[in-house]
């Protein structure tokens, strides 16, 4: 009997605190990409042939403005797509293309308020980020009706607020990347943090803020602004990057909070050997065992542009190999929006030196790579009517298809062979593309954008191709 009971206890000591630290798991929802872990990665089969049907079509709201970043791809979940355009959020059914509902909120926000993101599906609800540049407010949103469910208090202070991240949802707490100087000491740059929501309230629980963590390791540096670049889900650990700077010296910084224990578990600089360009956007992307940062140098005031790709252990955090490709601005221009995506132990990304490569998550390897002979060519420049860009847009993986698309070209290969499947040219003008693989079919988002501030710019346009 004693034997029993010590057994018993023994069990009781290991098996609890396990159960109470493992996260309640309740389906999420994500729209650029397809789950929080980022990879770009949805379980459908692939459109193998080349599309010649559209299916459906639906416009979305007009902008007021050219749109210089990557439209958020909409949010899957079950027969529906949830999509933002500006201030206008939609609601359409995934079989027929028909709108269940369509909303604004010109009540709640300041003008020339937008979304910053497409929604993220909780439950019953819908979580975004809306607000223009300077005031920005997290809601929560009915997914049946698109009636308001709570609106946050402000983000940070008005003069220096940003968010820089899908909200993540873990254990009924939302998470986001969001800059403030709201706590910490005066007279100081808008410091990187991570605010915290009751999901069913908005009421806000933590605020945990990396400056004072980073300042106990590497000394009185400064957050950048805006901030952190990316955040990315594994259970209940976020991982994010972000940039600190002391005045004369830039970094960029890796870190993982565990939300169970509320602290960082680890906090290190990326490492940038050889990649001389401090960078103006940065990445991350997480699979079962491997973590990705990117980071892309300036395509602008650099004569040689690079685009900086580093793997690490997710379990030991040993970086495992880097990759930078460079091109040169002005004989061979780019504009990467630097995406990258990873699935079966495979990365994809569109390197500086216009060639998408599937590379070997764990060592590093270019298992293959593509580089379409058009790009270089007077045909291409003239074609895209802006001799200048190079762009990519996005990346998407299904089953066994790999999706990604540069200026109106979208393309399509086998993910083993590297085998160009299809090509398919959207004909339109200056287009901003997502990509969403569906069952049996492809979603593409885009905009014929007008190039010019001031311009009005023409609505996005959603299809389905089959």
């Amino acid at each position: 009997m004693k034997r029993l009971i010590t057994i018993l206890l023994v069990l009781f000591f290991v098996l609890v605190p396990q159960a109470c630290n493992k996260i309640t798991y309740t389906p999420v929802f994500y729209g650029q990409y397809y789950n929080p872990q980022r990879t770009s990665y949805r379980d459908v089969p692939g459109l193998k042939e080349h599309p010649n049907k559209v299916v459906w079509q639906y416009t979305l709201t007009k902008r007021d403005e050219i749109f210089f970043i990557t439209m958020d791809a909409p949010t899957i979940e079950e027969n529906r797509a949830f999509m933002v355009s500006g201030s206008m959020i939609s609601c359409v059914n995934l079989d027929t293309g028909k709108e269940v509902w369509k909303k604004s909120y010109p009540e709640l926000f300041p003008p020339d308020s937008e979304f910053n993101y497409s929604p993220v599906v909780y439950e019953d609800k819908l979580i975004v980020v809306e607000g223009s540049p300077a005031q920005q407010y997290l809601v929560a949103l009915d997914k049946n009706t698109g009636e308001l469910l709570w609106k946050s208090e402000l983000i940070g202070n008005p003069e220096t607020n940003d968010t820089s991240s899908h909200p993540l949802i873990i254990n009924g707490r939302v998470y986001l990347a969001a800059s403030s100087v709201e706590g910490y000491e005066k007279n100081r740059d808008a410091q990187a943090g991570i605010w915290v929501w009751e999901v069913n309230t908005g009421k806000v629980l933590d605020k945990i803020f990396l400056e004072p963590t980073a300042e106990s390791l590497v000394g009185k540096y400064r957050s950048m602004f805006p901030v952190t670049a990316s955040l990315a889900q594994d259970g209940s650990n976020i991982y994010g990057v972000t940039r600190l700077t002391n005045d004369s010296t830039y970094r960029t910084y890796i870190f993982c909070y565990d939300t169970l224990r509320k602290k960082f578990t680890w906090f290190e600089p990326v490492g940038e050997e050889g990649f001389k360009s401090p960078g103006y956007r940065a990445g991350i992307a997480i699979d079962n065992d491997f973590i990705a940062v990117w980071m892309v140098g300036d395509q602008w005031g650099d004569s040689e542009p690079q685009f900086f790709i580093k793997v690490f252990d997710k379990v030991s955090h040993k970086p495992l190999w880097q990759n930078i490709s460079k091109t040169n601005r002005e004989t061979n221009p780019v504009f990467t929006i630097s995406h990258v995506a990873i699935h079966n132990n495979k990365l994809y990304a569109m390197l500086m030196d216009k060639r998408l490569a599937c590379f070997d998550i764990k060592t590093g390897e270019i298992i293959w790579s593509f580089e379409d002979e058009d790009w270089h060519s007077d045909w291409w420049n003239s074609w895209n009517k802006d001799e200048n860009t190079f762009r990519e847009h996005d990346i998407a993986i299904s089953k066994d298809v790999v999706y990604f698309n540069v200026d109106k070209a979208i393309y399509a290969f086998d993910t083993e062979t590297g085998n160009l499947l299809w090509r398919k040219i959207v004909e339109k003008g200056h287009s901003f593309i997502n990509i969403t693989p569906v069952d049996n079919g492809l979603i593409v988002r885009y905009q014929d954008n007008q190039i010019g501030y001031d311009m009005p710019q023409k609505p996005s346009v959603t299809e389905l191709w089959k």
